[in-house]
């Protein structure tokens, strides 16, 4: 494949932009059917034969250039720019993907715009900043749905929900974002996306601490099974979940199953491909730490921070903040604490300076579990008070409530006592120092945890509710623990 993205921008490098936007239209009725047939066949192979599809992109632009640009030509520049990019060439395929959308407005037909709007949109994620890009989908839905294309404005729904879900949007956004594309696939019969997407609202149910459920259908398993896209999918949020989660078991057995399917999915490159590299790389790092295998998994983790210092290159506001959280882990790995620390500060900053409220809360907690380590209590309880605080704040009132029991758990085990007990997935339990606190339970609302007092803050509704004082309530525990 990559050979043929190769001689295709061969064949380009004798037109400048002009020439492409000023070539004549296509009149051959035989050539537009050919070429529309091709469009299909674009979208259809991308999935399902990955290796193979660069040929119809060619082939899409060798006609294009040879009897005219068709309303179809935009759909092979913006798939060129696509696997140009997912080989490591961002800028080339950005340029390739600006080049498509103006091709739109020369074609004298829109009808390939949801597609187009699709798949440039995932490049343009790793050029401009991903949470501007988000209103893209907007309009490729749209422009999607005034052709009647289910199809691409399926796929904008999903990628806009999925790219919500990374980029720091308040869950509660999310979720309704999930809901009504979901609705939309069901009414229009589109399984395997509602299937697709209803593993990612799984893990919105999860971070929120709903106890509520995805309702997939009968068919959910047979898709499972045989769709490779949707498996990977699976496995992802699986290993997601259970790493957010702090369950090391769950993580390390879905992550074999996850690397075990991502060889043979969509040719293009999607800007979720970051996140999972993203978080590849931190769950390998953390892996190494508590493995046997740690050799193995420090290299998996080192390919995951190249790879993220690289999109770091195009866009240091998506991806400055995740390649210096990789920096930290892998500085923790190889005991260099000096860099650690440094990297860890760097990210927590560069996450709140570029908007990622998600994952600057997941800096400020993995630095902690490095304090901790290091046996440095105060500075430990800092980081994860302002972990739940940002945690709080994105919505996810289950990871919350999780923290809290985690934080309990190592900081009672780190100083002899027992604040909490850990159940059968890591979860900590029921403690009993023997005063009460209220924390925050998956809708925002109040409920009876087992230490200290509360304070008021604010759920997804905006109703005053009761949470912890984290701060006071583990001092006051540790001073009491420590003078026992």
């Amino acid at each position: 494949m990559e050979a043929c993205v190769h001689e295709t921008k061969s064949l380009l490098s004798v037109y400048t932009d002009n020439d492409i936007l000023n070539t004549r239209r296509m009149t051959d009725p035989t050539m537009i059917i050919a070429m529309k047939f091709l469009g299909k066949m674009e979208l259809g192979m991308t999935q399902i034969m990955p290796k193979s599809v660069a040929r119809v992109t060619q082939r899409i632009i060798q006609l294009s250039l040879l009897h005219g640009m068709s309303p179809v030509s935009p759909v092979g520049f913006v798939h060129l720019g696509s696997y140009i990019a997912k080989f490591g060439d961002i800028s080339g395929g950005y340029h390739y993907v600006k080049l498509a959308r103006s091709l739109l407005d020369k074609v004298g037909s829109r009808e390939s715009a949801g597609e187009v709007i699709c798949i440039g949109t995932q490049i343009v994620a790793y050029v401009e900043p991903v949470q501007a890009a988000l209103e893209y989908h907007d309009e490729g839905f749209a422009a999607a749905m005034a052709y009647g294309d289910v199809i691409q404005a399926a796929l904008n729904s999903i990628l806009n929900c999925t790219m919500s879900s990374i980029a720091g949007v308040n869950l509660q956004t999310t979720h309704e974002k999930c809901t009504k594309a979901i609705k939309f696939m069901e009414d229009k019969k589109l399984v395997i996306f509602m299937t697709q997407l209803q593993y990612i609202q799984h893990s919105v149910f999860k971070l929120i601490g709903t106890d509520e459920e995805p309702k997939f259908v009968s068919e959910g398993q047979n898709i499972l099974a045989t769709n490779n896209s949707v498996k990977t999918t699976y496995y992802f949020q699986k290993t997601y979940i259970s790493f957010i989660f702090r369950s090391y078991e769950g993580t390390k057995e879905n992550i074999g199953k996850y690397l075990a399917c991502i060889g043979n999915t969509w040719a293009n490159l999607f800007f979720h491909h970051s996140f999972h590299a993203f978080y590849i790389g931190l769950i390998s790092f953390w892996l190494a730490r508590k493995s046997r295998d740690g050799n193995q998994w420090i290299e998996r983790g080192k390919l995951s921070k190249l790879a993220l210092k690289k999109w770091a290159e195009s866009s240091s506001w998506t991806f400055e903040n995740k390649w210096y959280l990789l920096e930290a882990e892998e500085s923790f790995c190889n005991n260099n604490y000096d860099a650690a620390k440094t990297y860890y500060d760097k990210a927590i900053s560069s996450a709140k300076d570029h908007k990622f409220i998600n994952e600057e809360a997941l800096a400020c907690e993995l630095a902690a579990y490095f304090y901790l380590e290091l046996g440095q209590k105060d500075k430990a309880v800092e980081l994860f008070l302002l972990a739940h605080e940002k945690y709080h704040e994105w919505g996810a009132f289950g990871k919350c409530t999780s923290l809290f029991k985690v934080v309990s758990l190592n900081l009672s085990s780190s100083i002899g006592t027992g604040l909490a007990n850990t159940d059968s997935m890591g979860q900590g339990t029921a403690s009993s120092i023997g005063t009460e606190i209220t924390s925050t339970d998956s809708m925002g609302q109040g409920t009876a945890s087992s230490i200290g007092t509360g304070l008021t803050n604010t759920d997804i509704m905006g109703q005053e509710t009761a949470a912890p004082n984290l701060e006071d309530d583990i001092l006051s525990f540790l001073d009491h623990a420590l003078q026992s």
